[in-house]
């Protein structure tokens, strides 16, 4: 009979959870779920002047993957806040564990 091994059990640490990566609380949210396009975008710059004038630091929208219509509201959205409204935006960027919201983190260039 051969001889028994001892055998090596490795333990693993828990990861922390880095609070770098974590979504920021919003202090708002739009859901633009049901609606067309342009009252979408009426509704996203009315927030934004909002959050000038409340000093909020992060809104979420809800604007859903869009399977039916290939996204428009979201891939305009995302034009926007890279573009017309990216003086007063730092951040535009989907949600780290929902695709159908994004949260613009406020606080222009």
């Amino acid at each position: 009979m051969p001889p028994v091994r001892d055998v090596h059990v490795k333990k693993f640490k828990k990861k922390k959870r880095n609070a770098a990566l974590a979504d920021p609380a919003a202090d708002s949210e739009i859901d633009l779920h049901g609606i067309g396009l342009e009252e979408a975008l009426c509704k996203v710059e009315l927030e934004l002047d909002l959050a000038k004038k409340n000093k909020w630091k992060c809104i979420r929208i809800v604007h859903g993957i869009g399977e039916k219509s290939g996204g428009v509201i979201r891939k305009i959205l995302e034009q926007k806040f890279r573009s017309e409204w990216s003086g007063f935006v730092s951040e535009y960027r989907y949600e780290r564990n929902n695709k159908g919201s994004s949260l613009a983190i406020l606080g222009g260039k």
